[in-house]
């Protein structure tokens, strides 16, 4: 029997492994998506990351920024948090980042706050970016606070170049600060490298229009000789070796000795064909003739016969009265 302390030890053994597996469940680094979202939720998770800018001159404006410009995924974090001595408490104004984004073909200007993407000058900035926001912890209450903005680029072109980011702060028309002035997010891909792999798109473009044409011929084809095999295979000649529904202008398929021998051949054939219906219809008058004459042969005896039964029992009869009248008379004497 167990002692009383492997029974505990067996059962904390059971209590901790459950609790043990899960954290080494939740231990195990997973896949980042292309969007790390967790760096708009909380300033926990900027702990040990990011480039730190500090805003200690001004006396009406302090505080920190971190950024994270990650040119593998195109994307683009910030977090700051400040304090505005300048900002009303009393004020409704919205905190409003404003980021200019500048390439060798672009260039996007859009604003950011409490209620997200603001409509910009350039109508392009909507669609060319993704934007994740948090402003929950900023207010003109606290005069400032912290904010959390995510950027991902979005237009192929802009993903291979290199763009440079600047960002102003808003608060109302008094009140407005410039965070930094062109960070870079740096996407180049050389141009040479880039016409190959355009070069390279558009030949497989190209390799599937030519496939699917060349298909499309094949089919064309083969469905006009599957037709025109059916066709030929439905048509009916006549004796001249022309085609019945052709004009008399249209070239036949037959001529010469090879025309001569197919109606030579046609003749033979009706011929053959006749003499068999001829054999065919006198086997049949002679059945016929046969049936008929039986049929007569075999009435005339049953009539015979009905006619001397109907003689017979009509002489007997008149026999029968003539012994009856008779007898009445020698009967009429003897009395």
């Amino acid at each position: 029997m167990k002692s009383k302390m492997e029974r505990f030890r067996a059962g904390l053994f059971g209590k901790i492994t459950p609790f043990i597996i899960f954290l080494l469940i939740i231990s195990v680094p997973f896949s980042a998506l292309a969007v790390n979202t967790d760096l708009v939720e909380d300033e926990l998770y900027w702990i040990d990351k990011g480039n730190v800018i500090q805003y200690n001159d001004d006396d009406y404006f302090k505080g920190f920024l971190k950024y994270i410009a990650d040119k593998d995924e195109g994307c683009f974090y910030l977090f700051i948090r400040f304090t505005d001595y300048r900002i009303d408490v009393n004020s409704k104004e919205n905190i409003t980042l404003g980021f200019t984004v500048k390439n060798e073909k672009n260039t996007y200007f859009f604003q950011v706050d409490k209620d997200g993407l603001i409509n910009s000058p350039s109508k392009n900035s909507l669609d060319a970016f993704d934007v994740y926001y948090n402003f929950n912890e900023a207010s003109c209450k606290k005069q400032g606070g912290g904010v959390y903005v995510a950027l991902k680029l979005k237009n192929t072109d802009d993903r291979r170049l290199n763009n440079s980011i600047s960002c102003e702060y808003y608060c109302g028309l008094n009140c407005n600060y410039n965070l930094f002035n062109g960070i870079n997010l740096d996407m180049y891909v050389p141009t040479s490298v880039r016409a190959t792999a355009q070069k390279a798109t558009k030949e497989s473009t190209t390799a599937k229009a030519k496939t699917k044409k060349e298909t499309s011929k094949k089919e064309t084809i083969a469905k006009s000789k599957t037709e025109k095999a059916v066709k030929e295979s439905s048509t009916k000649f006549s004796g001249t070796g022309k085609a019945y529904g052709t004009s008399q202008n249209e070239t036949t398929k037959y001529s010469g000795s090879q025309n001569y021998t197919k109606e030579k051949e046609f003749e033979s054939v009706n011929a053959e064909d006749a003499a068999e219906s001829n054999i065919i219809n006198e086997s049949h008058e002679e059945y016929k003739a046969e049936s008929t004459a039986a049929v007569k042969q075999g009435m005339s005896q049953q009539a015979k016969l009905l006619l001397i039964i109907f003689a017979s029992l009509f002489t007997i009869g008149v026999i029968c009265v003539i012994l009856g009248c008779v007898n009445g008379k020698k009967s009429k004497k003897e009395n």
